[in-house]
């Protein structure tokens, strides 16, 4: 009876809830959910460590790609600056100054440029700090170098196919000389290269620019050295870049790098000695010792041994005395000149041929970011008069009466009368824009 009445006060279905046992119950879906949440979960977190990834990759790619476009314009800036400084020298250079201030413009395009200004370690405290000032204010947060150095007073390689046969037989001259001087002063270049055909070589290069198929040499058809290189060689054209000195058959790393810092592409047709380097003068001629260069080099550099050589003969105004002056100079220095020198075209006026080298800087360290730029500036117009210049004397040494054989009684170049070529008189006026830019690369 008693039992029946607990029976009754247990609710209907709670003893079989009892005998229910999750724990104990055998079930094959057992835990499923977890592992889909766990795995879930695993998914999340590699999506999200992925799109981390790919957003930090972007990030730093196009804050690089930022960086370089200021490293670039940077340079750019730097290279604007540099035509700005090669055009207020040749402004300068208009101007009727004396002698003696007119030795000091070289300093606008010389001294090397950097921007933030570099400061003295001398400078007092005042001006230390405006300098800072002035840099912390400005928009330009990257930093940038430039030099300008002459590229006019090299021996200008594309001579060798000049329409001036007094040019072309100079430069041959002056480019195997480069290669004699070297064996001279090189034992290790000359127990290799002591047998070699030189002038083989030049033969090949003015082969490279001559408009015709008959070989400088004369030992037949030129397209046969290049046929190596292809149908399309030689150009027949002068050289563009130095590098094609490389495609010259039989130019060796040595050879090429021998005549790099010697020789150009964008020469003005005259050496000037207030410029050139030590290694071009000492090519001008075979009796030139390193010696009586070096003595002309330290002379023009200091006013007090006589500063820089004329280009006016003091006993004759009208003539031009350059050349007389660096060959007394050099002869009563010991040098033995041969009788070719006299040849040399040879200029004491203004540097005109300039290479730029632009460089900007964004960042420090291993992050940071450079871009170069490299510009040759030309003035064509002097160029063309120094080759015009040479074409009307090799005219009047063939026809030394100056008469034009058509018309005997018109002489060419009438008594008094000045040459195309003639610098003296009025001055061309200075073309306005920037300074003309003949070549420029980026890298």
């Amino acid at each position: 009876m008693v039992n029946n009445f607990i029976k009754n006060l247990i609710p209907p279905g709670f003893t079989s809830r009892l005998k229910y046992n999750p724990l104990k119950r055998s079930n094959k879906n057992r835990g499923i959910a977890l592992i889909l949440a766990i795995t879930s979960l695993m998914f999340m977190v590699y999506i999200a460590s992925e799109l981390t990834q790919d957003s930090a990759v972007e990030y730093i790619v196009n804050s690089q790609e930022m960086n370089r476009l200021k490293a670039y314009y940077a340079a750019r800036n730097s290279m604007q600056i540099a035509l700005l400084r090669i055009k207020m020298f040749q402004q300068a250079n208009k101007f009727p100054l004396p002698e003696s201030f007119k030795s000091q413009l070289d300093l606008i395009w010389k001294f090397p440029f950097a921007w933030p200004l570099p400061i003295p370690a001398d400078l007092n405290a005042v001006d230390t700090d405006t300098i800072k000032q002035v840099t912390s204010e400005s928009l330009m947060d990257a930093t940038y170098t430039h030099t300008i150095d002459d590229e006019g007073s090299k021996i200008d390689i594309n001579d060798l196919a000049s329409p001036s046969k007094t040019l072309r037989e100079i430069t041959r001259k002056q480019v195997l000389t480069i290669f004699e001087q070297q064996l001279a002063s090189n034992d290790e270049f000359r127990n290799e290269y002591q047998n070699y055909r030189f002038d083989e070589l030049v033969n090949k290069m003015t082969d490279w620019m001559s408009d015709t198929n008959t070989s400088a040499s004369g030992s037949g058809d030129k397209r046969s050295e290049f046929s190596q290189l292809g149908f399309s060689y030689p150009p027949n054209r002068g050289f563009r870049t130095l590098e094609e000195l490389r495609l010259i058959p039989g130019m060796t790393d040595a050879f090429f790098d021998l005549l790099a810092s010697r020789v150009t592409i964008y020469g003005m047709k005259a050496i000037n000695p207030n410029i050139a380097t030590k290694e071009v003068l000492l090519s001008l001629d075979a009796g030139l010792t390193e010696e009586s260069i070096n003595e002309a080099i330290a002379r023009r550099d200091n006013p007090d041994q006589g500063g820089p050589f004329k280009d006016k003969s003091p006993d004759d105004p009208s003539k031009n005395g350059c050349l007389e002056d660096f060959k007394s100079f050099v002869e009563s220095r010991g040098a033995r000149l041969t009788a070719d020198f006299d040849k040399i075209p040879m200029s004491c006026d203004k540097v005109f041929n300039f290479k730029i080298k632009a460089t900007g800087l964004y960042g420090a360290g291993k992050f940071a970011l450079q871009k170069n730029i490299t510009a040759v500036v030309v003035d064509l117009d002097k160029s063309a008069t120094q080759i015009k210049t040479y074409v009307d004397k090799d005219k009047q040494a063939q026809n030394p009466q100056g008469q034009n054989p058509q018309n005997p009684a018109n002489p060419q170049n009438p008594s008094g009368q000045q040459g195309a070529g003639s610098t003296s008189g009025t001055s061309d006026p200075l073309p306005k824009g920037p300074p003309r830019v003949v070549y420029w690369t980026e890298n």
